[in-house]
């Protein structure tokens, strides 16, 4: 028996130490990989590290075929034709750490990993593994680094694993997924890198990524996403990265990257997303790269980037952006790298780039803002200190003017590629130093403007053959490099073909709804064509023909004492009814092949006559109260108030110093008025554009209460007066009744009557419901002048004579129905009294009546007769 085991040993050994011929062998690697086999080599060493079977057509591994392998940590199965792996396999490999098996047929994921008790990573891409149990997770579970991209799976599983994940990153693109659930991944807290590209999903739950405190980095890019809801990335603080280009997304959702206080990438780039909003880009403090390109952007929120004062690089390439707003990047003050090409923006505003002071590279090309740098005006208000790298190719650039990026002194690569120049004015690229310019121009106007090109151009020491300048003008200087010229063939003449202004058009100044006319007339080598430019809040825009901009252009050919070819050309444009909102100032360009010409700016004022915002209202005051009459108007420009009195301009409360105006506000104060302050005053709105005037009547009375109204209880069906005697003017003054705040219309009850010009007011009968607040009110035309009021409580009677006489009748009759007792002898005398106590107390009962109703008629009357006198 011992000798028995000591040759299995022997063997082992001596397998040990040799590699099978189809291999080859170094050290602890066997490499099998790309040998045609159909099953795993016998003798393969016990002690080997790494084995390498990849590239075969090995179909099914039979156990007998691999000895047991204790320091195997990398096997290798990839790219054979495996649909299944037997368990004991891992038995005998148990201390594998890395485990390649893509590019088979696996169908599942093999069972006996779980054997693996030492396995870090396991690549089972481009399988066929169409589903992935709970039971797979759980196998999955204590691997570090798990691959299921180019799968068939189209579900994730959900639920609790029967131990703590490890599972640091997972691959699971390129499958079937449709949707993330919410909180699939919540038995997975470990991941630090998730990949979900390339799948069909298009639907993420608020919580689809819940509880992963340690996601570092998220890929849902290439899916079918329309909208990202608010706060699907909620609370994910150490999320560095997260793509989600190549999507359909159309709208992000607010606050979705609330809480990410760690993210530093976002690639958003080719999707539908129209607007760059505040909401989604809110808590992005820690963002350096953005990635919006291949989008549909037309605009951003001015304080959309206030979010990401951090940003070092951002692409807005190949969007549809048509300007730049005033400030559009001014909190960015942090970025290096700013990517505008591919839009279609025709104009910066003069100040569209403040704020980028640490920007080292800008790309502008393909857009078309040639007029940027042609007519100056842009660039010489845009300051970049640390600009190094311009790219300005395909803009349609015809002129360079003098020193036109000296706002950018850093310069050194700049590139013009693709621009139709034709003028490079004398110093176009002071004071920079370049290190590199690209230009390739056959369109040069060779004349004695650009002599001095090839001198700059050998003294720069700039690279030859990235600068291209050829001439197109004159004929006989055509196709030549300018640098090859001599400087005596560039002349210039009277003739020159260029474009330029010879009238200017001048300023306008003109009423509303009427209208403005511009003029302007060029000159040079035909065919010449005249736009018209305004200026609106600092943005240039070309105006274009409508019902209410009119632009005429009138050309003659220019024969004589000049060369054929010549135009001259008168441009007009008329602006119909004009508003308020044309004011501007406006610009007119001449131009041709040659180049654009500008005139000066010039302002279009509009003025708009005086109306009121609101007018003085009539008021009538009593003796020793405050006046405050209101008076605003508005107009172009703003008119100038100015008040009168009767007519005139003196004031008997100013001489008594009780007239106050303050500053900034539309009031008039009379303090403490008098009688000597009845009058008209009139507020004056004058300005060069017209003037306006509205007046309002100042009364003052002198009344006051005579009498005072009392809080009173009256009985139900009592008759009520109340007085409040005034000295009121008849015809200028009237009285008015109120209940609980409520006017009383006398005519609209027969109980109610006043007198004296409404000063007493009688109720002939009160009921329950009139009790309430009782008041009178002194006015004056639409104005209170005097009010007082009083509490009126009415009360049922205190004691009801005629039930208590029917009550004592009741009970007399009740005693003798008590102590009667019915009998045949005492028949006759029971009727008797019987009918004497009815006849009783019928006869109580009239009297009693008819003694209220008595008492009550003559108290009436004696309150009547006293409202009378």
């Amino acid at each position: 028996m011992l000798l028995l085991l000591f040759l299995l040993l022997y063997q082992n050994v001596a397998t040990s130490s040799t590699c099978p011929a189809v291999c080859s062998c170094f050290r602890d690697v066997v490499d099998c990989s790309s040998r045609d086999l159909l099953d795993v080599p016998a003798g393969i060493p016990n002690s080997t590290r790494t084995l390498n079977l990849s590239g075969n057509d090995i179909d099914l591994i039979e156990f007998d075929r691999i000895a047991y392998l204790p320091f195997l940590t990398t096997l290798d199965l990839s790219n054979n034709i495996l649909r299944h792996i037997d368990t004991a396999l891992f038995r005998k490999v148990r201390n594998v750490r890395v485990l390649h098996l893509r590019r088979n047929r696996l169908i599942r994921v093999p069972d006996g990993i779980a054997h693996l008790q030492n396995l870090e990573k396991i690549d089972l891409r481009s399988n066929s593994i169409s589903k992935l149990s709970n039971s797979d997770l759980s196998m999955l579970a204590s691997v570090r680094h798990v691959d299921l991209s180019r799968n068939l799976i189209a579900n994730l599983p959900r639920g609790r694993l029967p131990r703590k994940s490890k599972v640091e990153r997972l691959d699971m693109a390129s499958n079937l997924l449709r949707e993330v659930p919410a909180d699939v991944f919540i038995s997975l807290p470990s991941l630090i890198s998730l990949r979900l590209s390339r799948n069909k999903i298009g639907v993420l739950q608020r919580n689809s990524f819940h509880r992963l405190p340690y996601l570092e980095s998220l890929d849902l890019s290439r899916n079918a996403l329309r909208t990202v809801p608010s706060l699907v990335f909620n609370d994910l603080p150490s999320l560095l990265n997260v793509s989600l280009s190549k999507n359909e997304v159309h709208r992000l959702g607010d606050g979705i990257f609330l809480k990410c206080d760690s993210l530093a990438m976002l690639n958003v780039s080719h999707n539908r997303v129209a607007t760059i909003s505040e909401g989604w880009l809110f808590g992005l403090q820690s963002l350096k790269y953005l990635d919006i390109s291949f989008n549909h952007v037309t605009s951003f929120e001015p304080n959309a980037w206030s979010h990401c004062p951090h940003l070092r690089w951002l692409s807005l390439y190949s969007n549809r952006l048509q300007s730049l707003p005033s400030g559009s990047f001014r909190a960015l003050s942090h970025l290096e790298e700013l990517n505008l090409s591919g839009n279609s923006i025709e104009n910066l505003h003069k100040t569209a780039m403040t704020g980028l002071d640490s920007l080292h590279r800008l790309d502008l090309s393909s857009n078309r803002l040639a007029v940027c740098v042609e007519d100056g005006a842009v660039l010489y208000n845009t300051s970049m200190p640390f600009l190094k790298w311009l790219r300005f190719t395909n803009n349609q650039l015809r002129v360079i003017p003098n020193r036109a990026f000296e706002r950018f002194p850093a310069l050194e690569v700049l590139d013009l590629s693709d621009n139709p120049i034709a003028t490079i004015h004398p110093g176009a690229f002071e004071p920079l130093h370049l290190k590199k310019l690209m230009m390739n121009s056959s369109s040069i106007l060779c004349d004695c403007q650009i002599a001095w090109f090839g001198s700059w151009l050998y003294d720069s020491r700039l690279d030859r053959s990235t600068v291209v300048a050829k001439c197109a003008h004159p004929p006989p200087l055509k196709s030549l490099d300018v640098v090859a010229i001599d400087v005596a063939n560039l002349t210039c003449a009277d003739y020159s073909p260029r474009a330029r202004v010879i009238a200017q058009p001048i300023s306008v100044r003109t009423l509303v709804k009427e209208n403005a006319r511009f003029t302007c007339t060029g000159y040079g080598h035909g065919p010449i064509s005249i736009e018209w430019r305004v200026f609106e809040n600092g943005k240039p825009r070309v105006l274009v023909q409508d019902s209410t901009t009119i632009i005429n252009t009138n050309t003659t050919a220019v024969i004589n004492g000049t060369m054929d070819g010549h135009e001259l050309t008168a441009g007009e444009l008329i602006l119909h009814e004009v508003a308020l909102s044309d004011r501007a100032e406006y610009q007119c360009v001449v131009r041709n092949r040659f180049g654009p010409d500008f005139s000066t700016l010039v302002k279009l004022e509009v003025l708009q006559p005086p109306s009121f915002l609101h007018e003085p209202d009539d008021m009538a005051l009593l003796v020793g109260q405050n006046a405050k009459f209101m008076c605003a108007a508005s107009g172009t420009p703003q008119p100038l108030l100015k008040w009168a009195y009767d007519g005139g301009e003196s004031f008997p409360a100013a001489e008594e110093r009780r007239l106050y105006v303050v500053p900034n506000d539309d009031h008039l104060y009379v303090m403490n008025v008098s009688l000597s302050d009845q009058g008209v005053y009139t507020c004056n709105a004058t300005s060069e554009a017209g003037h306006i005037q509205a007046s309002a009547t100042l009364r003052v009375f002198k009344n006051a209460f005579q009498t005072h109204l009392q809080p009173r209880t009256v009985l139900e069906g009592d008759a009520v007066m109340l007085e409040c005697l005034v000295d009121l003017i008849p015809g200028a003054q009237r009285m008015i009744w109120t209940k609980d705040g409520s006017e009383i219309k006398p005519h609209h009850s027969v109980r109610v009557t006043t007198t004296a010009h409404g000063q007493i007011f009688v109720i002939s009968k009160m009921h329950l419901s009139d009790s309430g607040e009782y008041g009178c009110e002194l006015w004056a035309g639409g104005t209170l002048l005097i009010r007082q009021s009083a509490r009126i409580t009415v009360a049922e009677l205190p004691f009801d004579e005629s039930r208590q006489e029917s009550n004592r009748a009741l009970h007399v009759q009740g005693v003798l129905a008590a102590s009667w007792q019915p009998t045949n002898e005492n028949f006759v005398v029971g009727l008797a009294l019987f009918l004497l106590i009815i006849t009783v107390s019928i006869v109580s009962l009239i009297c009693t009546g008819i003694c209220v109703w008595l008492r009550r008629f003559l108290q009436s009357r004696r309150q009547v007769e006293q409202a009378y006198v």
